[in-house]
């Protein structure tokens, strides 16, 4: 399979990217390079990969790439609240705007499978005592779910005979990637107490979903090659139930590992996010278990941060 990955060279997109060509595809990249392309260079070279730095919102450049490929697979965008907060415009353009032109043109080349990257942050504020299902109201809280939300509509109703688009709703991605972020609640958490031997929690209280981004690429890859009856125009959550977690209880996980690390909590009555999500349907719809667990993911950047593999994990390249 020929797959086009937009936003290939960024914290998911990097381990996705390593993953389709490690299972026999040919990779075709288009990405801005905001944060560089270093997390790629050691795939240039081959011959089922190539690189194409480029704008998704220049019609042009989509008319030109997207064409003879059996699969796009859309995860650039402006990602998360502060980054969106910072620049609304070009969040709109980027994640709304943007999606819009990438799946127009993919339906006009002939693109036979579209996977849209969405997020579980447009489930909002959720009773913490139910598992949330992808038939759940949406409630976005910031403009980037908004534009998210808005997106996945437009996505799921392009679906036809031919065109099978699927949204995949991503937990809060952990692990490490060939472009690592150290500004996601795992990696910050665990590279608190190392640097610090504190953690600073925020709403003890409040619930994430997390998924590893290894387990990230297995949904993404099951996605391509199931049968299209059965992901066409769907929405499936990504990630595991187990990897529901609190954030004292992740706190807790990184003391536990990190010798001599103080937790210190901010009280918060309020928090714009606080969620638990079932990923049932995708288990049973496509086979798809996460692997990795939050604790093993606190364990592999504890490993990786004492064997120095970041010269300077402060650095504004890992931060969104």
């Amino acid at each position: 399979m020929n797959v086009l990955v937009i936003g290939g060279a960024g914290y998911i997109g990097s381990a996705l990217t390593a993953h389709l060509l490690d299972h026999g595809h040919r990779v075709t990249v288009l990405d801005l390079l905001l944060f560089g392309g270093e997390s790629l260079s050691p795939l240039a070279g081959r011959p089922d990969f190539r690189l194409v730095q480029g704008d998704l919102r220049r019609e042009d450049t989509l008319a030109d790439v997207i064409p003879e490929h059996d699969a796009v697979v859309l995860l650039a965008a402006i990602v998360g609240e502060p980054a969106c907060n910072r620049d609304p415009k070009a969040a709109v353009d980027t994640n709304l705007d943007g999606a819009r032109k990438v799946l127009e043109a993919s339906r006009q080349a002939g693109v036979a499978r579209f996977v849209f990257s969405s997020t579980c942050s447009n489930y909002g504020i959720s009773d913490c005592g139910d598992l949330v299902t992808e038939e759940a109201p949406l409630r976005p809280l910031s403009i980037y779910s908004e534009t998210k939300v808005t997106a996945e509509r437009a996505i799921l109703a392009a679906a036809t005979d031919s065109f099978h688009p699927t949204v995949l709703r991503f937990s809060t991605a952990f692990g490490v990637s060939p472009r690592m972020r150290f500004d996601l609640l795992v990696s910050d958490f665990t590279l608190a107490a190392v640097r610090d031997r504190r953690v600073v929690v925020y709403g003890e209280q409040f619930w994430r979903p997390f998924v590893h981004v290894q387990d990230i690429s297995s949904a993404v890859t099951a996605v391509l090659h199931a049968d299209p009856a059965r992901v066409s125009g769907e929405v499936f959550n990504t990630g595991s139930n187990q990897a529901n977690t609190q954030k004292i209880e992740l706190a807790r996980e990184v003391q536990k590992q990190v010798a001599g690390t103080e937790l210190d909590f901010v009280e918060l009555n309020h928090d714009p996010r606080s969620y638990r999500v079932d990923f049932s349907k995708i288990e049973a719809r496509l086979g798809v278990r996460a692997r990795w667990t939050v604790p093993a993911g606190v364990s592999e950047v504890h490993r990786a941060l004492r064997k120095r593999a970041w010269s300077d994990p402060t650095n504004p390249r890992y931060y969104n």
